[in-house]
């Protein structure tokens, strides 16, 4: 056999075994999938990579749990009178407060009105005018008023230029009486002992008087059928706002001991209702007995804001809400949300 020949095909069978050993040997031995996972357990690629996929999916969960409570609250914007009644703390339906308001301007109708109504007399019930130094005056008087002019001197008579429109009489020795008989305009001269005129008046009969106090009437019945009672439900609702907020921290911070206690979030609200002070027991014992009929927890907890529309409580609602539907650790959440209610008391 030729020796060329028999080198030839060493060379070859051994350059076929070193590519045979270098591209197959890993396949067959399974050295390559070995290193593919070490490759894999040492890149920190992928596992960002989920880490980032978690985190965007939870901020969609979120951003659509508050688009949600936005459009919810869109709806709701007006405030019917029966809520703005529990916002107060008052159990009163919207009838009684109808008809408590129609009574108040009822009687402050009647209050300003009735003593325009009552006859004029000359036993004293007229106003007095003191004039004891002008020679001519003019002066205002309503249809069926009278006046009594004081002029400080003796007077011994008094006439008027046209009786039908003003009455004039003598009331005492420096005194005089004038009453408004129909809508005009008439003159009233007063003399003394030798008719010598010591006063002249020009006197104005006319019904705006009467329509000053109807509508004088009419104002006072609505400050207080409409004004004033409404009034009352803000007042009210500030000072329970004002109580709710300065309990709520410290209800929080009970809630956040619940939970890293092991407690679930709906036995410390329990707790919460047991023991925190009026409103924020009544709010709390709501939202219990929302969720007993069946309501989730997140969303009884979001209609804390319907009853008591403050930042604060509509924070408390948001923060439960999205943790019941994203997940998430409750108790730093609220830990931060009772670090945040305390902030912003003591910025108020």
């Amino acid at each position: 056999m030729n020796i060329q020949a028999l080198a030839l095909a060493f060379l070859a069978f051994t350059a076929i075994g070193g590519v045979a050993w270098v591209f197959l040997y890993p396949l067959l031995s399974g050295e390559r999938k070995a290193e593919n996972r070490r490759a894999s357990v040492a890149s920190p690629e992928p596992v960002a990579r989920n880490v980032d996929k978690n985190q965007r999916s939870r901020r969609e969960q979120v951003e659509g749990s508050l688009k949600e409570l936005d459009a919810r609250r869109q709806k709701e914007k007006s405030v019917s009178l029966s809520v703005r009644l529990t916002q107060a703390g008052l159990d009163w339906s919207p009838r009684k407060f109808m008809v408590i308001s129609a009574i108040l301007g009822a009687a402050a109708f009647a209050a300003v009105i009735l003593p325009t109504l009552k006859p004029a007399d000359s036993s004293g019930t007229a106003p007095v005018l003191v004039d004891p130094a002008s020679t001519t005056s003019t002066v205002d008087l309503g249809l069926g008023k009278s006046l009594v002019i004081d002029l400080r001197r003796d007077v011994a008579g008094v006439k008027t230029s046209d009786p039908k429109v003003a009455n004039a009489s003598v009331r005492s020795s420096q005194q005089i009486y004038v009453t408004g008989a129909t809508e005009g305009r008439t003159s009233v001269v007063v003399s003394d002992s030798t008719g010598k005129p010591v006063a002249t008046y020009d006197v104005f009969v006319s019904a705006e008087g009467g329509m000053r106090g109807l509508l004088g009437a009419l104002g006072m019945a609505f400050a207080a059928g409409f004004g004033l009672p409404r009034w009352g439900l803000g007042y009210l609702k500030k000072r329970r706002e004002k109580a709710f907020l300065k309990a709520l921290p410290d209800a929080v911070d009970v809630i956040v001991r619940g939970i890293k206690a092991g407690l679930p979030l709906f036995e410390s609200i329990k707790v919460v209702a047991a023991d925190a002070p009026e409103p924020l027991r009544g709010e709390f014992l709501s939202i219990i007995e929302t969720q007993a009929i069946g309501m989730p927890l997140g969303d009884a907890c979001v209609r804390l804001y319907e009853r008591m529309p403050v930042p604060e409580a509509n924070f408390f609602g948001i923060v439960i809400a999205i943790q019941q539907k994203s997940g998430g650790n409750l108790s730093e959440a609220l830990g931060n949300l009772s670090k945040v209610l305390r902030d912003r008391k003591r910025m108020a």
